[in-house]
């Protein structure tokens, strides 16, 4: 990611993420609420469609919020970026299988208690556009398989099984020569698809939204 003014681009997506974070967590706290009213009813729809809502809120609120950090001081992007993947890879991953649930409750459980609460056309719509937004990482094999190792043997367990500690003494020793800085981060593959994938969850959240018949 090239910039001619990468500080006054970093400024301008903090000062983003300032303004929106607060109402976020707002919402995060309502789409919170609305999963436990979803476990105290008897619709497997409702169930499942507000958990897929938490989950695409939760992950845009926490990759905001660590993109945030890390724009304002990149001297910890050691730390940053390899739980940025982590999140990254939770979003590729985790949001197929729940979206998966969700539609498979929508069309094979018509006489469910909230079937009536939902708008199959648009559901589709909203799952469309953010499989098109997250097409480009997706069909990104090569980073995807490194943020993968990523996950598996450095964000998720830093002491293997088998290996100890080496992968994340890898990940150490090959993190030495990048760039402490803010146009290092910018141009950080990590960071472009956290942005790109941000933009995809919260797209997203609104289509899912208008999925609810008021």
């Amino acid at each position: 990611m090239m910039s001619d003014d990468p500080v006054g681009r970093a400024e301008g997506i903090i000062a983003g993420f300032d303004a929106i974070l607060p109402e976020q967590e707002r919402v995060l706290e309502q789409a919170a609420q609305n999963v436990k009213l979803g476990l105290e009813r008897d619709s497997e729809i409702y169930r499942e469609f507000t958990q897929l809502q938490f989950f695409i809120l939760t992950v845009d609120f926490d990759m905001r919020v660590m993109l945030r950090a890390l724009l304002a001081d990149p001297q910890n992007r050691l730390t940053a970026e390899k739980f940025l993947a982590l999140t990254l890879e939770e979003a590729e991953e985790s949001a197929g299988r729940m979206v998966n649930a969700v539609s498979r409750a929508i069309r094979t459980l018509p006489n469910d208690t909230g079937a009536h609460l939902f708008e199959v056309a648009k559901f589709d719509e909203a799952v469309s556009a953010f499989k098109h937004g997250m097409s480009e990482m997706r069909d990104d094999k090569d980073f995807n398989r490194t943020l993968r190792l990523i996950r598996n043997t450095v964000s998720g367990h830093i002491v293997g099984d088998e290996v100890g500690v080496q992968n994340g003494a890898i990940w150490v020793l090959t993190r030495r020569g990048v760039p402490r800085d803010i146009d290092g981060v910018l141009r950080s593959q990590i960071v472009y698809y956290a942005i790109a994938t941000l933009k995809a969850l919260s797209e997203f959240a609104h289509g899912l939204q208008r999925t609810v018949r008021t």
